[in-house]
């Protein structure tokens, strides 16, 4: 059996395959592909129709030339959350306690087959998207700005919105799961010098490791292996051919 010295390099690999693994057995959760959809067409597309008659309507004519506006695809939504969430902070006393802090969550879901009128920059070089991006902003922290759709606007129970925030909570914990494993692991194997002695001690490792290391850790044991093999080939006619041997050296005498 060779001797493989437990580098910081094969740490590394070793850490990084564990959370691999990791991930394989906790799988992300997707975001469903027409979420975008169904929250334009619930919360925005009323909105921005309204908005749309009144670009085009006959009055505006002459307020706005032809080429201010255009019909584009809609490409995404981006969906901002704001909320309120606490944690513990340590004052100037070096006291513990737990406090309210702002957070943001964002989503940029895709749309389709969804269109809008768009105002153009006067500038036609400005106007190098093919797409719009619509935003929707979310504030739930009771004393947000009050240019934000919030309350009166989001139904904040909406199935739309518990999904998504139980998908990113799914994900976040996965994430966080899976640097905690990779933690634990690059702790356990750092007590090791070589990789002989971590696979000794925790043979499930071999999972983690590097195929080209494992080949060299276990290369004398092939040999070995082999050698017993050709061993056990030769004592089936070892005896007839060492008669002949014998009889040799016997009649030679």
């Amino acid at each position: 059996m060779s001797t493989v010295r437990m580098s910081a390099n094969l740490q590394y690999d070793i850490a990084s395959n564990a959370r691999d693994t990791y991930n394989v057995a906790n799988p992300k959760r997707e975001i469903p592909s027409d979420m975008g959809n169904k929250i334009y067409d619930k919360y925005l597309k009323e909105r921005f129709e309204t908005i749309q008659t009144f670009l085009l309507s006959e009055e505006n004519k002459a307020v706005l030339h032809k080429k201010c506006t255009k019909i584009k695809p809609i490409g995404s939504l981006r969906l901002e959350i704001k909320y309120c969430d606490t944690e513990e902070q340590t004052d100037y006393n070096g006291v513990a306690k737990m406090v309210e802090v702002d957070r943001k969550i964002n989503f940029d879901l895709p749309i389709t087959n969804r269109e809008i009128t768009a105002l153009l920059s006067t500038d036609p070089a400005n106007d190098y998207h093919d797409h719009v991006v619509v935003l929707l902003q979310i504030d739930i922290t009771g004393y947000g700005d009050d240019s934000v759709p919030s309350r009166d606007f989001i139904d904040l129970s909406c199935p739309l919105f518990s999904e998504l925030v139980s998908i990113r909570e799914h994900n976040d914990k996965v994430y966080n799961g899976g640097r905690e494993y990779k933690q634990k692991v690059q702790e356990t194997i750092a007590s090791f010098t070589t990789l002989n002695q971590a696979l000794k001690a925790w043979p499930a490792l071999k999972d983690f490791v590097p195929q080209d290391k494992i080949d060299k850790v276990y290369e004398k044991v092939e040999r070995k292996a082999k050698q017993q093999q050709q061993r056990e080939a030769i004592e089936v006619q070892e005896q007839e051919l060492n008669s002949v041997i014998l009889t040799a050296s016997l009649l030679g005498d």
